[in-house]
């Protein structure tokens, strides 16, 4: 039930929303920086536009002018890398028993070998997310070997 009413929120704000003569006219401006400027119309409305901020951190504005609906979204993403004293988890991926015959489609074993190195006793709890790589998928007797043990 609350899956039908958050839909027809959502239809009826995109009927709200809604305009054929959609102009608008995006201005991020950057400290020092020239300024971003975005047109978003009916034609382009859709398409992903978007820009690296030059300095992290910084003073940043964003601008919006016209008529219509626009979406805005920034994105900060960083990572750093540990020493591998340090990183509590050790983990390598290799493939093994490779088979790739033009009758059938390739075929391979991924190991992944993973251990607790942090400096406890044990680690609490930890997840390890393997994502398949597109077009494989896993075969389901090996889903039930790590499921079991």
């Amino acid at each position: 039930q609350d899956t039908v009413v958050a839909l027809q929120a959502l239809a009826q704000y995109g009927y709200l929303t809604f305009s054929k003569e959609n102009l608008n006219t995006v201005n991020v401006n950057f400290m020092e920086s020239p300024s971003k400027i975005f047109q978003v119309n009916d034609k382009n409305r859709f398409l992903l536009q978007q820009a690296s901020l030059p300095t992290i951190p910084g003073n940043y504005s964003v601008e919006v002018n016209g008529d219509g609906c626009v979406y805005l979204q920034t994105t900060l993403r960083y990572n750093i890398h540990l020493p591998r004293k340090v990183a509590g988890f050790s983990l390598s991926v290799r493939t093994a028993n490779v088979s790739c015959t033009s009758n059938s489609p390739p075929k391979f074993d991924l190991a992944l070998f993973a251990s607790y190195t942090g400096k406890r006793e044990v680690s609490n709890m930890a997840i390890i997310d393997v994502k398949m790589l597109s077009g494989f998928v896993p075969v389901e007797s090996s889903l039930k070997k790590v499921k079991n043990g």
